[in-house]
């Protein structure tokens, strides 16, 4: 059985473009252009317990949207998601309990200090 499951998961966000220049400014203030951006389109995949797996990707790939969709940060625009028989958006604090996430840049990262103090 599954212990992480995803299907046709999507996400797509909506962007504000401010027009260029210096009247660009003033301008945007009243009058900006939208955009939206898919993240995630179809994402599909489970994990069995004791499966051990690398989620990797290019800049821009979607990797940290799935997982703060796995963590309930985000709710997806379309698919279902379920960690440990839980929607993680629905009962998050429930979720949380059970799990860890944890981001951050080389730079932010403490080498010399184990998990737990960092």
């Amino acid at each position: 059985m599954s212990q992480i499951e995803l299907q046709g998961i999507g996400k797509t966000f909506r962007i504000s473009k401010r027009p260029e220049g210096r009247m660009g400014v003033l301008k945007g203030a009243f009058v900006r252009e939208a955009k939206t951006i898919a993240a995630l389109k179809d994402i599909s995949f489970s994990i069995k317990e004791g499966e051990l797996v690398g989620y990797i990707g290019p800049n821009g790939a979607g990797k940290s949207t799935t997982v703060k969709i796995m963590g309930g940060i985000l709710t997806p625009d379309e698919g279902d998601c379920t960690i440990l028989g839980r929607t993680p958006w629905k009962n998050r604090q429930a979720h949380v309990s059970r799990i860890g996430v944890v981001f951050g840049q080389r730079s932010q990262l403490w080498w010399d200090l184990p998990v737990t103090d960092t």
